[in-house]
């Protein structure tokens, strides 16, 4: 488990080992919850880390949503790291959760198991 604790402003990230993501697809789904006010939103950041350690923010969401969303992006052809981080704003009291998260080929996302040839 990947978690800020409790201190606000701190981050947690998740990151993947070096895979080929070529033709690959990343799908995950979030909920944020935070207390409202003009301090940094808490969010959640998908960063592609290629072999040279150079890193490109892939998309970055942000703000209060009342069910879990789902976010799927295309990655960069090549060998990389995916990093998937979460910052929490400066409010204590605001929630970041992730949940089913998979890279895979992007033509095999919606379809059934019996729609997929072996």
């Amino acid at each position: 488990m990947v978690y800020t604790d409790t201190r606000a402003g701190y981050r947690a990230r998740l990151v993947s080992p070096y895979i080929n993501t070529t033709g690959k697809c990343l799908e995950l789904f979030y909920w944020i919850r935070q207390q409202l006010s003009n301090d940094v939103e808490t969010r959640l950041t998908v960063i592609s880390i290629s072999e040279d350690h150079t890193k490109e923010v892939l998309d970055t969401v942000s703000g209060l949503t009342p069910n879990f969303e789902k976010l799927r992006l295309q990655l960069p052809d090549g060998i990389h790291r995916i990093a998937i981080e979460g910052e929490r704003s400066k409010e204590k009291s605001c929630l970041l959760s992730l949940d089913d998260v998979t890279i895979m080929d992007c033509d095999r996302f919606g379809k059934l198991n019996t729609d997929i040839k072996l």
